[in-house]
């Protein structure tokens, strides 16, 4: 048996989608779904709640946009032959695989100073070559049942100090740590593009992502450095402000994003 696990908000749409993939899966599929539009209690949480009542031998984390076929079979297989790999399609739309962090990555990824000068760096985290992801992400993700019980040793599959954002990446730091890989396949998955966090107003999302819920969060649990990335946030700030006053930027987008990211970091 196969359990699909997929967390809605404002997801009634997708779902249906979601719902015709799974009827041309050519064996018993358990459906576990969490709502969390009228009552929120993050994804993380939501996760843990499911894949305590999976039943299957092989877990399907899914988004509830994902749109795939009967080939996905490939990857339930492949799973169960290599209990201790993850497989991972390919996405056509947003594809989420990317390197695993440190602190160099994470500076050219989260500031805009970063992002400006180090484009090779950054290229190179959000842009992974070959058939090994290190960071897959969990839009769609296929596990054993060995491998999630490894995951789960520590009494949780998602770190519930990490709500929305990073906990997928928490996740790849701890499957690395427990000797499990991800593997891509050649199976094409695509979403909708009915992102749930399109909802969201910009301060909510910055504040999700590069908090003590989120990137700060995340820094301080696998040591890198936390403070550094404080400061970064700091200078990217005044960098924003100094650009700002000269005129220089007549749209408010880096301006606002940076201010955010640095009260985000405090919090």
């Amino acid at each position: 048996m196969i359990s699909i696990i997929t967390v809605g908000f404002h997801s009634e749409k997708a779902m249906e989608g979601l719902k015709r993939c799974i009827q041309d899966v050519r064996e018993p599929v358990q459906l576990l779904f969490h709502d969390n539009t009228e009552h929120n209690i993050g994804l993380s949480k939501a996760i843990n709640i499911l894949i305590r009542k999976a039943e299957g031998d092989v877990i399907i984390l899914a988004n509830p946009d994902t749109i795939f076929d009967r080939n996905i079979s490939k990857m339930t297989d492949f799973t169960r032959f290599y209990p201790m790999s993850g497989a991972v399609p390919i996405f056509r739309g947003t594809d989420v695989s990317r390197r695993l962090p440190n602190l160099i990555r994470l500076l050219m990824m989260a500031t805009t100073l970063g992002k400006t000068v180090g484009r090779p760096i950054k290229k190179d985290y959000d842009h992974p070559k070959g058939d090994i992801i290190e960071q897959p992400g969990g839009s769609f993700l296929v596990l054993s049942r060995e491998a999630v019980d490894l995951l789960m040793a520590d009494g949780y599959f998602y770190d519930e100090q990490f709500p929305v954002f990073w906990n997928d990446v928490d996740l790849a730091m701890r499957a690395r740590d427990d000797g499990i890989n991800f593997i891509k396949l050649p199976i094409i998955v695509r979403h909708q593009g009915e992102h749930s966090m399109a909802t969201v107003n910009q301060e909510r999302r910055m504040m999700l992502f590069y908090s003590r819920a989120g990137l700060i969060g995340f820094a301080n649990k696998w040591g890198f450095h936390p403070r550094i990335i404080k400061i970064a946030f700091f200078i990217d700030a005044i960098v924003a402000v100094i650009i700002r006053m000269i005129g220089r930027l007549r749209h408010g987008g880096d301006f606002k994003s940076s201010i955010l990211k640095f009260r985000a970091s405090l919090q």
